[in-house]
Formats: structure tokens, sequence, C-alpha cells
């Protein structure tokens, strides 16, 4: 297989106008985790390029069992020339950086939640017991020299890396929420990201991330495209007369799914009409199938936000 390089662009296209001069091309690729570069290289040489979904190609069981990349190729012409398959949103370069500095932070929150873990799990493992004031969810100041105390009472260098880890991380975590601060308050994103802070439960961080990820809200032409981006649809199984609904579709943006039902639990402590809707809720189903459903209220309420340019007022806008 050709792994595409920047030279390679070049090479096709002069092979392209060599062998077939004047001819009109159009090449379709599927997305992964070199981003856009290519599509943006080829359209610079005039080469118009479509940027897919893999999971949209269609594919029968005897493709899946004999997959290779010769196959796959002849199945993505097949699927462009049939005009079965659509490209995805491609977002600009500067959008990209921008996204991905949030998704850096939450990766930093996540390896930091991780050697929380480890820590908690060595102090388990020696038998060392938390004294009951500083047993919070929040690791404050004074847990972590408690936690040094207890490195240099028992000489554990492994507690010593793990806390030299942890401080590494809480530096980056720290430098990373001023960079994100920042990125708030400039000029292409002060606007909308002052209107999604107006919602009960978007914080700094989740407004940044619903901003860097969605990007554009008018690419979504209504609701329910925007919910099946987001993931807060169910699966379907229907034949005949019976149709199923099963649990949230595994085909979503996780991570505006799960800031979202983080979001809602927070939300419905500061608004009254999103606590009775939840109430209501909680009367036919369980908690977290109701947090689900204020968690789609909370995104209908972000695009309202989002087109309108109006600030949220509680109780009024759904």
């Amino acid at each position: 297989p050709i792994t595409i390089r920047r030279p390679f662009v070049k090479n096709l296209k002069n092979y392209l106008d060599k062998h077939f001069h004047e001819a009109n091309y159009k090449c379709c690729y599927e997305a992964g985790f070199s981003g856009f570069w290519a599509q943006k290289e080829l359209e610079k040489e005039g080469i118009s390029t479509v940027v897919i979904n893999p999971a949209d190609i269609p594919t029968s069981d005897k493709e899946r069992k004999q997959k290779e990349d010769k196959r796959d190729a002849r199945k993505i012409c097949k699927a462009l020339k049939d005009r079965s398959v659509f490209g995805i949103y491609i977002p600009s370069d500067e959008s990209l950086h921008d996204r991905d500095i949030v998704r850096e932070r939450y990766c930093i929150a996540k390896s930091s939640r991780r050697v929380k873990n480890q820590i908690k799990s060595h102090l388990a493992l020696y038998n060392i017991n938390i004294p009951e004031e500083l047993v919070k969810k929040h690791w404050s100041a004074r847990f972590i020299k408690w936690l040094k105390q207890e490195q240099e009472k028992r000489k554990d260098l492994r507690l010593e890396l793990q806390i030299e880890r942890l401080d590494m991380l809480r530096q980056l975590q720290l430098r990373s929420n001023r960079m994100l601060r920042e990125l708030g308050k400039s000029e292409r994103y002060k606007k909308i990201y002052t209107l999604l802070r107006s919602i009960p439960g978007i914080g700094c961080i989740t407004a940044l991330l619903l901003i860097t990820e969605i990007m554009e809200m008018k690419r979504f032409p209504n609701i329910d495209q925007l919910m099946s981006f987001v993931g807060f649809i169910p699966t379907t199984n229907g034949s005949g007369e019976k149709t199923g609904m099963g649990h949230l579709t595994k085909r979503c943006n996780t991570r505006i799914r799960s800031a979202l039902i983080e979001s809602s639990w927070v939300s419905i402590k500061h608004d009254s009409a999103l606590l009775l809707k939840y109430e209501l809720f909680r009367k036919r189903m369980t908690g977290q199938q109701a947090i689900v459903r204020i968690g789609r209220i909370m995104l209908r309420r972000i695009r309202a936000v989002w087109l309108s340019d109006q600030v949220y007022k509680k109780g009024i806008m759904e």
C-alpha cells in the first residue's frame, strides 16, 4: 500500500496531467488519523477531493472477511461513482489548532485522574488510611502536603514518583486552563463564548469544547442532524410492523455527549424549569435515562442561543 505524503500529491498530479491531459478528477479517501492535510493539498492541485466517514461506505459481508487495500479502494471508487457516500465537514486549519488545545486539556485531565487512582491504589496496598478531614473529591493543597509527608516518612520511592507526575500534570492543567480562557476572550470566539456561558451548567471548558467541536452550527440544517452528530438518538431495530428502540447510538461525538451529560447534572441545580422536567422524567425512568433527556433539552438550548445570538433566559428558551 502507498502511504500518502506531500511529494506523492505532486507526483500524482504530474502523472494525471501526463496521461489524462485536461481531464477532470475527483478523489475520495477515508477520514483517519492523518487529518485533512491531504484533502487541502489535493484541492490546491485542482483535484476535487471528498473525505468520507469509513463507516458510511457500503460493505458486503464478503468484503468484511476479505479486507485489503485494493479491494477497499475499488469499493470507495464505486461508492463515489454511485453517489452513495457524502463528504464530512472539513474544518479550517485555525479551527483544528483551536480544537487540539481543548482536546489536549481533556487528555491532561484524564491522565491526572489516572495518576490519582494509581496513588489511591498504592495507599490501599500498604494499608495507608487517608484522614477523614481530607477525604474529599477534590485533591486540595492540604491533601497533597499530607501525601508528601507520608512519602517522606515511609521513604516510598514509587509514591514519590507518582506525586511528581501528579504535580507536573497539575501544572500542565493550570497552563492549559489559562490558554482556554485566553481563547474564549479572543475576537473570533468572544461573542459565542459569552452566549454559551449564559446557559446554566455550561462552564468555560464545556463552552470551548462545543465551539471547537461543532465549529459551525449552520452546517446542521435541523435539530435532528445535530442530535445525531452528538449521539442523543437511540439505536433502532425494525422489521415488518415491529420497531425496537435500543440504547444510545455508539456513533457519536463522545466528547460533547459526555460533557453535556455532566453539564445537565449541574443545570438542574440552577434552573427550576429543568429540575421540574427532570422530576417528571424520573417518575417513569431511571435517573440516568432522565438526565439524557435533560441533555437533549440542553442541546436544543445551545442551538437556539447559537443561532439567535441572544443570551439564554431561564425557563423561556427551549
